[in-house]
């Protein structure tokens, strides 16, 4: 039975002593966790414990605070059950107890039988309350999940109108995500012989495989992260975690590298088929969602590559390095990124210098997969800068071109018609849109680098919705808002790094960090060294 938390307050110690001793021989579980002399010292530890008592015994008549002013003031901030003692048979006493909330006015000396009777009436009120609470709780709870689950699968959703969004990221609470898509794999040959009820109880058993491991998971994690699942399309399935982790934080990726492997398990053990997860990096601002969504359906175009049954995240260089060299993946990346610019005469230069080093490798298949890697890459750019899904061919069809290509001039071919299609829907979607709103924004995340920024903050300031703006920040510019901020904050602390009467620790406030270690993380991972190393090697220079 759970505890009924109870206070006792009388300005007579014995009378105190009393009560405490009567209540241990009451029917119930009861918890005396204070004892104490005043109404001004019963507030003062309801202050400090937070309200957190279920039934409060006090004497009417104290110094300082008599026990009608402490159940009044208390009642303005928290919940609980009062019980009245009196020396005096005072009927305006009783009827004033009464509406302040009293559940029992009990005379002195006390009757132990009656006291007795009454605490386990009172009892059984205050548990059958907690009871109601908790379901009530609950209820809002799961009223509250329901509502999020909906709004997370519309704005994962396709053809998605950003600007009709508002601030849904409200009603989210902050810290980190990331967000997990589940694809089901190419089916058996068997599966042909499956009737549409067979898909359908297949689709339910997935569903719930994947919401039970990954309630399993949260579990694990006794209340550090958050979850939610929803169905995509066919066979197509969700997950967004959520830690309130500092950005410094990694427990938050590898929950996603658990639950992914875990999915997969349970998919496979439980039911003939196999699924694929794949997942991007953690957002620290959930207006980014659509980008990640993007992100996750270009990542699992890897599949094509690696074959089915795995976890593709957003580390794509390691698994490129299994089957080329490491400047082979760098052109991909490269590529990829005078794409998004929109840059033809780099593009164009860029690729001559891609073939130049693939015409020195004598290996046709890593030849096939350095090309079908950069190939992925770029088409990626048409899935998530450009407005919609439509690309203009399908990437399926694009890796059986280049695996049926017997020829280096083939591939390049390919290749080059790919980005120059690429490159023009991109400089299609940043004519369609206004360049002022987004021009406005620059202007003003530079006048104040050094301030917490956001992405519905800036949105604000040109009058756009987050969501909307997000988006076409970056079809405007080819980054993102964050990535855009995050390139002004580390070129900004090379400048102030320079001058040696800054510390670190005053460049990264300087910047827009509140954390040393994250900066200096953020710093190496641009730079290949830390501030301190960067600060060291200029003065070594000098």
């Amino acid at each position: 039975m759970e505890a009924i938390r109870t206070i006792i307050v009388d300005d007579e110690a014995r009378i105190r002593r009393g009560i405490g001793r009567l209540l241990s021989t009451c029917e119930g579980n009861w918890e005396v966790v204070a004892v104490l002399s005043s109404g001004l010292e019963a507030l003062e530890y309801m202050d400090q414990s937070h309200g957190d008592i279920d039934l409060l015994i006090t004497d009417i008549r104290m110094p300082d605070m008599d026990g009608l002013t402490l159940v009044k003031e208390a009642k303005r901030r928290y919940t609980f059950y009062p019980v009245m003692i009196s020396g005096y048979n005072d009927f305006e006493y009783m009827q004033t107890a009464i509406r302040e909330g009293a559940v029992d006015y009990i005379m002195k000396p006390v009757d132990r039988e009656q006291f007795r009777r009454r605490m386990k009436e009172i009892s059984a009120i205050i548990l059958q309350n907690k009871r109601n609470r908790l379901h009530l709780h609950k209820m809002e709870r799961e009223l509250k999940l329901t509502r999020q689950t909906q709004m997370l699968s519309y704005v994962t959703s396709a053809g998605l109108d950003m600007g009709r969004l508002g601030y849904w990221v409200e009603d989210f609470p902050k810290g980190l995500y990331v967000l997990l898509y589940i694809s089901l794999d190419p089916v058996p040959v068997k599966s042909r012989s499956y009737t549409s009820k067979d898909w359908e109880a297949f689709d339910y058993a997935m569903e719930n495989i994947i919401i039970e491991v990954a309630d399993r998971m949260q579990e694990q994690y006794e209340g550090r992260m958050e979850k939610w699942c929803w169905k995509g399309g066919d066979s197509d399935y969700w997950v967004m975690l959520h830690s309130n982790g500092n950005p410094e934080a990694t427990e938050i990726e590898q929950s996603a590298s658990d639950l992914s492997a875990s999915i997969r398990t349970a998919i496979a053990l439980h039911t003939p088929f196999s699924v694929s997860v794949s997942y991007g990096n953690r957002m620290e601002d959930l207006y980014m969602l659509p980008e990640a969504r993007q992100r996750s359906l270009s990542l699992m175009n890897y599949r094509l590559l690696y074959g089915s049954n795995r976890t593709f995240h957003d580390d794509m260089a390691d698994w490129a390095v299994e089957r080329m060299d490491s400047e082979l993946a760098h052109f991909a990346h490269r590529l990829r990124a005078v794409a998004e610019q929109a840059n033809t005469e780099e593009a164009a230069a860029l690729s001559q210098q891609f073939f130049r080093r693939l015409s020195q490798i004598s290996s046709p298949m890593t030849i096939q997969y350095a090309v079908q890697n950069a190939y992925i890459q770029i088409h990626s750019v048409g899935i998530e800068y450009v407005s919609g899904d439509t690309v203009p061919v399908s990437l399926e069809k694009g890796i059986q071109s280049l695996s049926r290509a017997a020829h280096l001039h083939v591939l390049k071919k390919e290749l080059d018609t790919l980005i120059l299609d690429v490159i023009s829907l991109v400089r299609d979607s940043r004519q369609s849109g206004s360049l002022k709103p987004v021009e406005q924004a620059k202007a003003w995340i530079i006048a104040h680098l050094g301030s917490d920024l956001s992405i519905k903050s800036i949105a604000d300031r040109v009058y756009m919705n987050p969501s909307y703006f997000s988006r076409t920040f970056k079809m405007q510019t080819g980054v993102t808002v964050l990535d855009y901020i995050t390139n002004l904050r580390m070129e900004r602390a090379k400048e102030l790094l320079t001058d040696a009467k800054h510390k670190v620790s005053d460049v990264c406030s300087l910047v827009g960090y509140q954390d040393v270690k994250y900066f200096s993380r953020q710093f190496k991972q641009r730079y290949g060294e830390t501030p301190s190393k960067y600060r060291e090697r200029l003065e070594g220079a000098d």
